[in-house]
């Protein structure tokens, strides 16, 4: 049997790389003159002429099928059950990241049968993603419902339902404010963290460390006078001051727009009093702003990292300059080294942020991009960490309305000609959008759609066409996938609310308020604990009285 085993996995990687092989045609673009254009009804199966695609040689057995069912079922059934403790816990949030996303991702990557990294979890679940006063969510009511285990409305970060957008009176109200898992990590005696490639303020990242009635109130210059805009809670918060590592883009909300090149009109540097405030507490911060100042960081001598690398939003990883700016998973990376000191464990939340910004912009390419290197995070943790002690958990927060449209044969690029369409006598792209800004660039004046013979769909900042014009593409209402690997993973099977991942995380980490459930795990840990400083203050007494004599 392990022979038989040995043989389809070498079966399986040389199938993979036989198909890698073809990645660089799938990279050339369909030139104006190309002959696959004057393929007329490729698809349509009632024509007299159809002739259907053919798909890889080795998929044509039907033992190829049954042995690649059989070894996923085999693996399933060998898997067993891990109730011990997460010592550590890990949150990966691709923003945006819907299951369309997903499998755009996987053609991207070579093949739709790929598998990311995270698809390879012991565990999968579904959540819904609304918020309490809109069925098509924002990240910031999402981001809430993940991190507090509390559903709230749309825009608002970090406080119940009885808060309105922009209501500043009712943000200052503490019986509104609800505790994030990292609130609850640190109370544990955690270290925690928070990499985006946003900008750390954004909603996403704001609802692990902030309590505001605005999304938008990033900096002081937006409205939020009278209530703690987000930058300064993470520099000053109870959460956010406690926080070993924040990393992100950002850089303008914590700088004077007098002399420090940012937005802030209160003439206050918060960078300045980041390394004040460590510093005053008897730590070794450390402010980054590239990725070489990055790279030269020793976790052994840094306590606490600050890392902004842009003034807004980081630079797509596509468009980037990869001396300059460090790629999402050189920050985890990073991190990693430093909340691993921490014996006690620790908890990180990681978004893939620009996937979603991507999207909003209708360039597809630049969007499932930043969802390969969200995957590559997905992987430096899961190779740095063990899983009997550490779970990760990777979803969205919410989807968005790309679409995957038409019979594409298999080999096609994801992001090119798809499917003919009988009706206008027109290819199509197999990736729009329901909405966006890449309306006008497919539509002719005089009404109808532009033949996509000779539009360059490679380039990064191609946008795909749309079916309704709209500034910004919106997100989508659909449920999001999770997929969960480690400690208690099997608890996140199944479909539920969006705030259940976080009541989910607590179990299995054994943190939260006193009066949720916990996991037997818990008792036997605080007990060992009681048991280890009982011996500890024993033992220090005894060398105490050997010091006295």
């Amino acid at each position: 049997m392990k022979l038989k085993f040995l043989v389809f996995s070498l079966f399986l990687v040389k199938f993979q790389v036989v198909h890698g092989q073809n990645d660089n045609e799938r990279d050339i673009e369909w030139n104006e003159n190309d002959p696959r254009w004057e393929k007329k009804v490729p698809n349509w199966w009632d024509e007299d002429n159809f002739v259907p695609p053919v798909g890889p040689d080795e998929e044509k057995s039907k033992g190829f099928w049954n042995n690649r069912g059989q070894n996923i079922l085999k693996s399933k059934l060998e898997k067993k059950i891990n109730e011990n403790t997460a010592r550590n816990v890990v949150i990966f949030i691709g923003d945006g990241m819907g299951l369309s996303t997903l499998m755009a991702t996987r053609s991207y990557i070579g093949d739709v049968n790929r598998e990311l990294s995270f698809e390879k979890f012991h565990h999968t679940g579904l959540a819904k993603t609304y918020c309490i006063n809109y069925q098509v969510p924002d990240s910031a009511c999402t981001a809430t419902a993940i991190l507090t285990g509390v559903k709230n409305n749309y825009g608002t970060i970090g406080v119940d339902g009885n808060v309105k957008l922009r209501d500043c009176s009712a943000q200052q109200d503490k019986d509104s404010h609800l505790s994030s898992i990292l609130k609850h990590a640190q109370d544990a005696g955690k270290s925690t963290g928070i990499v985006t490639t946003t900008r750390i303020t954004h909603a996403t990242p704001a609802a692990g460390y902030a309590k505001t009635s605005s999304r938008y109130w990033e900096s002081n210059e937006f409205g939020s006078e009278g209530c703690d805009d987000v930058a300064l809670q993470l520099i000053h918060g109870d959460v956010g001051s406690k926080l070993d590592v924040a990393m992100g883009g950002g850089r303008r909300h914590f700088l004077s727009n007098t002399n420090g090149g940012g937005l802030r009109t209160d003439n206050r540097n918060l960078i300045e009093e980041f390394l004040i405030a460590k510093k005053e507490i008897g730590k070794n911060p450390q402010v980054v702003q590239n990725r070489s100042e990055l790279m030269n960081i020793k976790a052994v001598s840094t306590d606490s990292i600050l890392g902004l690398f842009a003034q807004s939003h980081m630079e797509y990883k596509l468009l980037a300059d990869p001396q300059v700016q460090p790629a999402l998973s050189e920050m985890v990376e990073k991190t990693m080294e430093i909340l691993k000191k921490n014996d006690n464990g620790f908890v990180l939340i990681v978004e893939g942020g620009r996937i979603d910004s991507a999207h909003h912009e209708t360039t597809a390419k630049l969007a499932l991009d930043e969802a390969v290197e969200f995957q590559n995070a997905v992987s430096v943790v899961k190779n740095l960490t063990n899983e009997d002690d550490t779970l990760i958990v990777v979803t969205s927060d919410h989807s968005t309305v790309l679409t995957v449209g038409g019979y594409m044969p298999r080999g096609y690029n994801i992001l090119g000609p798809g499917d003919y369409s009988r009706s206008d006598q027109m290819w199509f792209f197999s990736l729009s959008y329901a909405n966006g800004p890449g309306y006008d660039d497919h539509i002719n004046p005089s009404g109808g759609r532009q033949n996509p013979r000779g539009k360059h769909y490679l380039d990064p900042k191609f946008r795909q066409p749309t079916t309704v014009p709209e500034d910004d593409e919106t997100h989508a209402g659909e449920d999001v996938g999770v997929y969960a690997n480690g400690p208690f993973s099997h608890i996140f099977t199944g479909v539920y609310e969006q705030n259940y991942i976080a009541h989910a995380i607590m179990y299995a980490a054994c943190i939260g308020p006193d009066e949720f459930l916990k996991n037997p795990q818990c008792h036997n840990n605080t007990a060992k604990n009681n048991k280890f400083s009982f011996l500890i203050f024993i033992l220090s007494f005894i060398t105490s009285i050997n010091w006295i004599i």
